[in-house]
């Protein structure tokens, strides 16, 4: 996450920055609407990047996440207007104080992937807000009018190409997390139903799958499975109605229990891993999936072969 990160909080400050400064040396021309239209979009823009970033790095704890991206976004809108008047840093703050509630509530909800691609639009707007100094009217340019069309175009240059440059940094930060470590090979093999007797299955931090999202198993074999939960919020597995037999390892609540056509379930609090030894007792593929509201509808799901 190094170089994303960096990449996120380094254009929030250039956007504070930036747009002090540029306030400063266009106040002059700049009318009083004006001023208020950019405090309330530089705000906005940036109290909505801060919220949803924030919101993604703290996932499972939503109001540490609002109250520092409220304050990112009340800083970039007040420092904005706070050279134009009264009214534009008022603007300004109550943008940013809105931007930044609603994005750390918007981080929390969606997943990672979700939450990294609005965090690179709300960034570029962000960026892009700059060129509103050139293309607001200021009542002063009126032989340059006939060349507004310029300001636009360049607008849309910067926009998309400062999107691809989040895009690009986005791949690295996502696969960096989601792609398994030199065992993964292991994963897929290693796990088969001859050498193993005890699987794993792991949750990356605010990724909505498994990994493996599909394990074999053995039929009439005990078979241990791991679920490493390494998310700041609670996971689980369920398997509807699969004939098995389990052991109490210490965390569950049956002892040598045959389920005929029951319910499989493996609960792991945050940041924690929880353990169950079962034997499968007919062949056949079984779906399993998170029963955490919401989580199964964003693709937390796996399959399990009995053979």
């Amino acid at each position: 996450m190094i170089g994303y990160d960096t990449y996120v909080l380094a254009t929030l400050f250039f956007v504070i920055i930036a747009s002090m400064v540029l306030t400063m040396y266009y106040r002059k021309r700049l009318t009083n609407m004006a001023g208020m239209v950019i405090a309330m979009v530089v705000g906005m823009n940036v109290g909505l990047t801060a919220g949803v970033f924030l919101g993604l790095l703290f996932q499972g704890n939503l109001f540490y996440s609002t109250i520092i991206s409220i304050l990112v976004g009340v800083i970039a809108g007040s420092a904005c207007g706070f050279v134009l008047g009264i009214l534009a840093t008022l603007e300004g703050l109550m943008a940013g104080l809105m931007g930044g509630m609603m994005g750390a509530m918007l981080g929390e909800m969606i997943t990672q992937n979700q939450a990294v691609t609005l965090v690179n639009v709300f960034l570029t707007l962000s960026v892009s807000s700059m060129l509103l100094f050139q293309i607001l009217p200021n009542g002063q340019d009126s032989k340059s009018t006939k060349k507004w069309i310029l300001k636009p175009i360049m607008t849309f240059i910067v926009f998309a190409g400062y999107l691809l440059l989040g895009v690009q940094l986005d791949k690295q930060f996502v696969f960096s997390k989601s792609t398994p470590p030199d065992n993964s090979h292991q994963n897929h093999e290693g796990q088969s139903i001859e050498s193993l007797k005890e699987l794993s299955i792991t949750v990356h931090p605010s990724q909505y799958s498994y990994d493996p999202g599909e394990i074999i198993v053995k039929k009439d074999k005990p078979t241990s499975i791991i679920l490493k939960n390494h998310d700041s919020i609670d996971h689980d597995i369920e398997i509807k109605e699969i004939p098995f037999v389990k052991k109490d390892d210490g965390e569950g609540h049956q002892h040598g229990h045959t389920e005929t056509e029951a319910d499989f379930h493996l609960h792991a609090p945050a940041k924690k891993q929880t353990k169950v030894t079962f034997t499968p007792l007919r062949e056949g593929t079984y779906s399993f999936y998170c029963t955490i509201p919401g989580h199964k509808e964003n693709g937390m799901t796996g399959i399990l072969i009995v053979q």
